[in-house]
């Protein structure tokens, strides 16, 4: 993963594609690779990053980040996340 002027991308080498994120895709996909995160932890760090209230629209987005890294098969779902 690297980030250039507010886009991220990202190589996964077990399919052999290349995407590119923006900043907040970048930021979620960036702190699930530092380790366990829970949901709500993850919607905090994202509202404190974009300095938002950490309320439902952010939660949605979050969600919708994080379905389409699944697809990608650039995550897994974990138990109680």
């Amino acid at each position: 993963m690297r980030c250039w002027d507010g886009d991220y991308v990202v190589y996964n080498p077990l399919s052999g594609d290349t995407h590119i994120f923006d900043v907040v895709a970048g930021e979620v996909l960036k702190q699930i690779m530092a380790g366990d995160v829970l949901n709500e932890k993850l919607c905090q760090h994202i509202a404190d990053f974009l300095d938002l209230p950490n309320d439902a629209r952010v939660a949605e987005n979050v969600g919708e980040i994080l379905t389409s890294l699944d697809e990608l098969g650039l995550i897994e779902p974990a138990e109680g996340c």
